[in-house]
C-alpha cells in the first residue's frame, strides 16, 4: 500500500514527500502500467481515509478523483484542477516543506494525491452507506519501518466493489 502524491510529469513521492523512484502516470496523466497490464475498472470516485487506531486520525480529507483498478493494483488519484488553498495538501500532514513549495508543487506543477493498493494489502472490507470500505495495511507516515491499518472509503459503493474484486 502506498500514499502520497504524484507530480504533473507522474513522479510519485510518499507522503513525507520522500520520492518512491516510480512514475505513476505517463506524460498524458494516465495511470502507468507494466506490459501486459490492462484496466478491469475505471472511474469518477470519491476517496477519504482514515489512519485507524484506539482513536482513528482522518488522514486523507475527502477528494474527488478517478479510481483506476488493473488485476495487480488499484489506484485512486485525486482529479486534476482540484481548488487549492494553503495548506494545499488534502492529505491531513505536517509537511517540513516552504509554504511556496507547496504552492508550487500542487498548483504549478500539478501535484495531486495517490492511494495505491494491492490484494495482500487488504485486510476486510465492507459496505457503508452509499460508499466501500476497505481496511489497508501498509507502512505509518513518518516511520515508513512500522505497519499500520487505514480505512479507505470510496464512493460510489458499486465502484469500489468491482474494483477490490479486479484484483487477483
Amino acid at each position: 500500500m502506498l500514499a502520497g502524491f504524484v507530480d504533473g510529469r507522474g513522479r510519485a513521492y510518499d507522503i513525507g514527500f520522500r520520492t518512491l523512484r516510480l512514475s505513476l502516470t505517463d506524460e498524458d496523466g494516465l495511470l502507468a502500467m507494466s506490459a501486459g497490464e490492462e484496466v478491469r475498472v475505471q472511474g469518477a470516485a470519491t476517496a477519504s481515509m482514515d489512519l485507524m487506531g484506539p482513536k482513528s486520525i482522518p488522514l486523507l480529507l475527502p477528494v474527488r478523483g478517478e479510481l483506476t483498478a488493473t488485476p495487480i493494483l488499484v489506484v485512486f488519484l485525486a482529479a486534476s484542477g482540484v481548488a487549492r488553498s494553503d495548506p494545499y495538501t488534502l492529505y491531513n500532514v505536517a509537511l517540513g516543506l516552504h509554504k511556496s513549495a507547496l504552492e508550487h508543487f500542487f498548483t504549478v506543477q500539478g501535484g495531486r494525491e495517490f492511494v495505491q493498493f494491492g490484494k495482500a494489502d487488504v485486510e476486510g472490507s465492507s459496505a457503508a452507506g452509499s460508499a466501500f470500505e476497505i481496511v489497508l495495511r501498509g507502512p505509518r507516515p513518518g516511520a515508513p519501518a512500522e505497519t499500520v491499518r487505514y480505512r479507505l472509503r470510496l464512493e460510489p459503493r458499486s465502484l469500489a466493489d468491482e474494483a477490490l474484486r479486479a484484483l487477483r
